[in-house]
């Protein structure tokens, strides 16, 4: 058996001993009683990335995702979005348990939900009476997984913010990978990101660490946060073991993040005479089609590389800090040679 190349997710990058060892165990404490040091600094450093007001650590991206969806809207009020965004295509059943709230979810033309699609979505419901549900959010994503990784365009993201502010609702943004995201725009997180109210950032994934999630917003939103995560069961007690590691991750995020989106434009390049790209590799994903994607995918996990079926005709790669160059190039002859 060859070397494993594994491409299935960026979620699967491992702890090193390295990680530890950076550990200063003088300053974790607890943080349910506000004592550990590495989330107030985590917590700080996050805020300030993403120009916002406030952070609160998180166990989870779903859990960022359900808390600050509550935090912008209660039971029976309604939310925008787009019918592939995590929120819809994976947390509708969590949306409607833990928060009794409604999703509006809006089938776009090319995975960008624009502003007028947000506004055809809303007047496309009984607005002419109050006994229904009222909007009161736009949930939108970037960058978006079933959508092949593909980036929400900044100037679309102020067009929504003008109808969010005209509609008096609140904007929130799932940034689960948000990082490769502005790596690709080449903005700041914090320009980037201006326009959106609420948003999350899951550690685990593009910055490689291995837990946690951060939830940024006003300071009297994330107040409210901390409400919901205990109750939520999400207040955890010596979480600077995990903090710590996710903080020097995140120091050093702008390199991480565009070397996972040349490695993946490496992939989509070398594969792009052989196989049909579903989508433009603008972050660290590609999606090839695929008569049989299981088939396909049992095929190269025999060759040495591991990708995920996505779905019955689709093929996901993902890069991370877990391959290299080197490797990337050599899956992408695997792959070919497998078609």
């Amino acid at each position: 058996m060859p070397d494993i190349i594994d491409l299935r997710s960026d979620t699967l990058t491992r702890v090193s001993k390295s990680d530890v060892e950076t550990l200063d165990f003088a300053k974790i404490g607890d943080d349910c009683y506000g004592e550990d040091r590495y989330v107030r600094e985590l917590e700080a450093y996050c805020a300030d990335l993403f120009g916002k007001e406030a952070a609160l650590f998180m166990p989870s991206g779903t859990m960022s995702n359900q808390v600050g969806l509550r935090c912008l809207a209660g039971p029976g009020d309604e939310i925008v979005t787009e019918v592939g965004y995590h929120i819809n295509f994976f947390e509708s059943s969590a949306v409607s348990a833990n928060s009794g709230l409604v999703l509006n979810p809006y089938h776009s033309a090319d995975g960008i939900l624009t502003a007028d699609d947000a506004r055809r979505a809303i007047h496309a419901k009984a607005r002419w009476s109050s006994l229904y549900a009222e909007p009161k959010a736009v949930a939108i994503e970037s960058s978006i997984n079933t959508y092949g990784g593909i980036v929400y365009p900044a100037a679309e993201m102020l067009r929504m913010r003008a109808l969010c502010d005209e509609m008096g609702l609140s904007l929130y943004l799932d940034g689960a990978r948000v990082l490769n995201a502005c790596s690709h725009l080449d903005l700041s997180p914090a320009r980037y990101l201006g326009p959106a109210d609420m948003l999350n950032f899951c550690f685990s994934k593009g910055v490689g660490a291995p837990f946690g999630s951060i939830l940024a917003g006003p300071a009297r939103k994330i107040e409210a946060a901390k409400v919901f995560r205990k109750w939520y069961g999400g207040c955890l007690h010596q979480s600077g073991l995990m903090a710590g590691i996710a903080l020097d991750k995140m120091r050093r995020w702008q390199q991480v993040t565009q070397e996972d989106n040349d490695k993946a434009r490496i992939l989509g390049d070398k594969l792009s005479a052989a196989a049909r790209l579903k989508y433009p590799v603008e972050t660290n994903m590609v999606f090839i089609e695929a008569a049989d994607a299981k088939a396909m995918v049992a095929r190269l996990a025999e060759r040495g590389v591991l990708a995920l079926a996505w779905k019955p005709d689709l093929v996901r790669f993902i890069s991370s800090s877990l391959v290299t160059r080197g490797q990337v190039e050599r899956a992408a002859d695997i792959i070919r040679a497998s078609l």
